[in-house]
């Protein structure tokens, strides 16, 4: 066989096959797991209570599902790691060992990374970057 138009061949299938490749490899792996933000509120009891949302900062902590329970934070954000994307989470606020507040949420398709953040007057605030303005300009110190 000629050798030239072996060697065209070769180089024709390479530029064809090798783009592909490049790109299934570059490709990002599909993320199985989720994580939660806890941004920090302050260590000083709050002036303002909406009712049932009496709490002493000392003793609030959060716990997801069967995870232990951690101190809510009072300087820097906490990040909660390695949580099902596929399964519905519970979250329970409890202090003083008294259950203040709880609910269940699902991870959304587009986005793997929430934050939540208390205070006592508003409540639970639960969200993202896409929805949550204050998520998007706390979370920085969460995911660099």
């Amino acid at each position: 066989m000629n050798e030239p138009k072996l060697a065209l061949n070769v180089l024709l299938c390479s530029l064809f096959v090798f783009p592909f490749g490049m790109a299934a490899q570059n490709e990002p792996a599909e993320q199985k797991t989720g994580s939660i933000c806890v941004l920090p509120n302050s260590p000083e009891p709050p002036t303002r209570i909406s009712p049932g949302g009496e709490y002493n900062p000392n003793t609030l902590t959060i716990r997801i599902d069967n995870l232990k329970s951690i101190p809510w934070p009072h300087k820097t954000p906490v990040v909660i790691d390695d949580l099902d994307l596929k399964e519905r989470h519970l979250v329970v606020l409890t202090s003083e060992r008294k259950r203040i507040q709880s609910f269940r949420f699902n991870f959304s398709d587009d986005d793997a990374r929430l934050c939540i953040y208390f205070d006592g007057y508003q409540g639970v605030q639960f969200g993202n970057k896409k929805n949550a303005d204050w998520c998007r300009v706390k979370a920085r110190a969460c995911w660099r």
